[in-house]
């Protein structure tokens, strides 16, 4: 092809990467005055570069449009790389079959210019039916989201096979057109090895997500389970005490000091009360997360509150992804509030029915840095807490939260941070 034919063919492949890329996150057409002069420079560049027939020419062009999209798009620069590799490799694959279809059809004159061009009209329209609708685009999206760590192996392993097949053609693109049935044979193996693969890594994901949960039930049944014991053996020290005040020879005395004793007991219950979360939910197993996170919060010297609200709400969600949700909200808040000082740790719970909706909010005690403003994104690496696993507390609560179609809000009102989910 002459160099403005490839300026254009470059210029069209790039749209349709796009595209694709959109299917992520819709970052990728914010700017689309930037979209536009990255897409005429990469196309320049890419035509002088086939003019001088550099070994791994490919490679140099895909690392170009790779660090040129860094630079249009405001977005995290180890998503662009991976969303733009699965996106590279699905045009390659389209490519595939179309030339392939193509050659049965005319021959090596499939690689003329006119019949090029159709290829590259026929990869728009699959690339604009597949980004442009909304529903899928919302479907993936979700996917994406919850499994981005096996999307990124599965990318990887699809750009590979891909970049093999695009040196084949490169080398000897006769070969590629005679072998084409066998190649298209391992192509389509690969691909269902992939997607295989994909499901094996979601159903390992998920058991290990179970097993997560069975045990933060196992710790949250076993706190409850010390608390009982622990107030057992407490009455029985009361019963001891009280029995011994019986021994006192005057009976009046006795009753005295039996009432005195009774009337310290309940000083000292109800001052318990005042600083600790009542865990009457009307919940039997939010009950007992809540009592083990109140045992947790006097541990860390926190002050934690439940506002109670009558009738407790028929959540959609089943009971161990709400043990998740609560969970990982409080873990959350909790982590934030230990570096505040003492007098400034509070949280507070709130499980409710708000205007048909039931709702789970969750506030705690929110300490602005000077010179920063709080982020209410829903940037799914969001949190008020920092470390290795930075994020994935609130991501999950997104993921349970989306499944049934509810709402994730994340505000702030003076001093508080406050995460909000509405079913």
């Amino acid at each position: 092809m002459s160099f403005t034919q490839d300026i254009f063919g470059s210029a069209i492949e790039f749209l349709n990467t796009v595209i694709l890329m959109s299917l992520f996150s819709p970052d990728y057409f914010k700017n689309k005055f930037k979209l536009i002069v990255s897409m005429l420079i990469i196309s320049i560049i890419v035509g002088l570069i086939d003019l001088t027939e550099l070994p791994f020419t490919s490679l140099l062009i895909y690392l170009i449009i790779f660090i040129t999209l860094k630079v249009a798009v405001k977005r995290d620069i180890f998503n662009i790389l991976f969303e733009f590799i699965f996106a590279t490799a699905m045009i390659i694959l389209i490519e595939h079959v179309l030339l392939i279809v193509f050659y049965r059809i005319e021959g090596m004159e499939s690689l003329e210019f006119i019949n090029r061009c159709a290829q590259l009209l026929i990869t728009s329209i699959i690339c604009s039916i597949i980004g442009l609708n909304y529903k899928l685009r919302l479907k993936i999206r979700l996917f994406y989201e919850e499994y981005q760590e096996e999307f990124y192996l599965i990318s990887v392993t699809l750009f590979c096979f891909s970049m093999i097949e695009m040196f084949f053609w490169k080398s000897d693109n006769e070969v590629v057109f005679s072998e084409s049935t066998i190649i298209s044979a391992y192509t389509t193996i690969w691909f269902l090895f992939c997607l295989y693969l994909l499901r094996k890594l979601i159903e390992n994901k998920k058991q290990k997500e179970n097993i997560r949960l069975h045990e933060q039930y196992m710790e949250t049944t076993e706190n409850l389970l010390n608390g009982l014991y622990s107030d057992k053996h407490d009455f029985n020290k009361h019963l001891q005490a009280i029995q011994s005040l019986c021994q006192f020879e005057e009976p009046s005395k006795a009753v005295r000091e039996i009432e005195l004793y009774i009337e310290e007991l309940k000083t000292k219950e109800q001052n318990k009360r005042k600083s600790s979360v009542s865990a009457n939910t009307g919940n039997g197993v939010v009950n007992a997360l809540l009592y083990s996170k109140t045992r947790e919060a006097e541990k860390r010297q926190i002050q934690l509150y439940y506002v109670p609200s009558g009738v407790f709400p028929d959540f959609p969600c089943e009971q161990y992804e709400l043990v998740q949700i609560l969970g990982n909200l409080l873990d959350n808040a909790f982590e934030y509030v230990e570096g505040l000082e003492r007098e400034q740790r509070s949280v507070m719970l709130s499980i409710s029915e708000w205007e048909n909706k039931k709702k789970i909010e969750v506030r705690n005690t929110y300490q602005r840095k000077k010179g920063k403003e709080i982020s209410i994104s829903q940037d799914k690496n969001y949190s008020t807490k920092s470390g290795e696993r930075r994020g994935y507390g609130l991501q999950n609560v997104r993921a349970v939260t989306q499944k049934y179609h509810g709402k994730f809000n994340i505000f702030q009102e003076d001093n508080e941070f406050i995460v909000e989910v509405l079913f």
